[in-house]
């Protein structure tokens, strides 16, 4: 559909189609609003990413109606740690292992079957509110009821303006929706890592011998996340759908550039660690992110919520970023039905204050993990302790796939507000 023909009016744009966007659209679309996805790539796109989906966001899906997501992929069961001379394996609740190409098209086509829009390789942006009772008309002379925020889209040779209940900005990282109409909100750390990912096809290399013959065999085996870590950084590679092996790094940038690119920083980090390094990583297309770590302190503006990675990051660990963005957009659903039945100023207030007690600990958990990692001698130290004795790590990885909505939501998925959850 071309933007000359598309509808005017809807009662949602959700601007991303991440997991929290393609999520927030398929639970909005099944309470019976009509809901325009708009992502400014082309479609499907890769983006780079850890690739796991641990125990917790797995039973997420489940209970957010997409049970179909949580069987995609390949399984895994441990966590195969490298630091310096030193290695452990430890055992995980079972997860899933799927690129972000895969699990975001997935989502998407949920999303459509359940009667979103979809438009791809579209930009958004907001145009500033006109005041509360004001009626507006657009190009063609039609009225628009009050109560909406104007959004302009625009593709590679049309532009129009569509009107929504609600804008929902899930556009990620480096998310432009609310910059210009709210400058300063966003804080990034100065110290923080950028994200790096590829996607690498057959990848396999030689093993050890065998009887004197040497013997080709997967690098990385399924099954386990295999993760290098050191003082530039940590580099996590599993095996996902159809076999591909999955890189998500979260490094210094700027040893990235004294590496001479993603690439070559990532095999540097291998080598450190005595992993192997595929060797088609040179030759690899990789994406990468802002620094990850930053925070936002208001989660929104006139008519406009925030969500997933838009609302603010730390270091994840073990899928854990995709957690957040699917609780999040299961703890935004209920505020968002309430905003487009009537809109005030305390509703962003309150998403923010939710967000913040939806996300508070699993975040900091994160952030203990990796201020961990950022001290390769003590990593280097704990993993012969942790690989003698396995179990000692058992209460933080149990910690760590606890589920998101324990204390949050009713058996009907719906947030529970304080006093409800007492």
């Amino acid at each position: 559909m071309s933007l000359a023909s598309l509808p005017r009016d809807w009662d949602v744009v959700v601007v991303g189609a991440g997991i929290a966007g393609a999520v927030s659209a398929f639970r909005l679309a099944r309470r019976g609003c009509r809901v325009l996805l708009v992502e400014k790539a082309t479609w499907p796109r890769d983006k780079p990413c850890g690739g796991c989906l641990n125990a917790a966001t797995l039973q997420g899906f489940r209970d957010l109606g997409l049970a179909d997501i949580a069987i995609a992929g390949a399984a895994y069961h441990r966590l195969h740690l490298a630091c310096g001379k030193r290695q452990a394996e430890l055992a995980l609740p079972a997860g899933r292992a799927i690129s972000r190409r895969r699990l975001d098209a997935l989502l998407v086509d949920q999303a459509v079957a359940q009667g979103v829009h979809f438009l791809s390789a579209t930009r958004a942006s907001l145009e500033p509110p006109r005041g509360h009772g004001r009626e507006q008309i657009d190009g063609s002379n039609k009225r628009i009821e009050e109560g909406r925020r104007s959004v302009w889209l625009s593709t590679a040779d049309e532009r129009a303006r569509v009107t929504a209940r609600l804008v929902v900005a899930s556009d990620g990282l480096g998310s432009r929706l609310l910059r210009e109409v709210s400058p300063g909100d966003m804080h990034v750390d100065a110290g923080a890592r950028i994200g790096l990912g590829t996607i690498v096809h057959g990848a396999n290399v030689y093993g050890s011998s065998v009887h004197g013959a040497r013997i080709e065999a997967p690098a990385y085996p399924p099954g386990a996340i295999h993760m290098a870590c050191g003082a530039p950084g940590y580099v996590g590679l599993v095996r996902v759908e159809n076999g591909a092996l999955n890189i998500g790094a979260a490094l210094d940038p700027h040893w990235v550039k004294q590496q001479g690119g993603p690439g070559p920083a990532v095999a540097a980090l291998l080598a450190q660690t005595r992993l192997p390094a595929p060797g088609a990583l040179h030759e690899c297309v990789w994406q990468g992110t802002p620094r990850l770590t930053r925070r936002r302190t208001r989660l929104g503006g006139e008519r406009v919520l925030v969500l997933g990675d838009a609302a603010g990051y730390v270091e994840p660990f073990t899928g854990e970023g995709m957690g957040w963005a699917l609780a999040s957009a299961a703890a935004l659903e209920p505020l968002a039905l309430e905003a487009m039945s009537g809109w005030h100023d305390g509703i962003v207030s309150r998403w923010t204050a939710r967000h913040g007690k939806l996300l508070h600990t699993r975040q900091r958990g994160c952030r203990g993990v990796a201020a961990v990692l950022r001290r390769p001698r003590l990593v280097s130290a704990l993993l012969p302790i942790l690989h003698a004795a396995p179990g000692l790590a058992a209460p933080f990885t149990a910690w760590l796939h606890q589920g998101y909505f324990k204390g949050n939501f009713n058996h009907d998925n719906r947030w529970l507000e304080p006093r409800e959850a007492k």
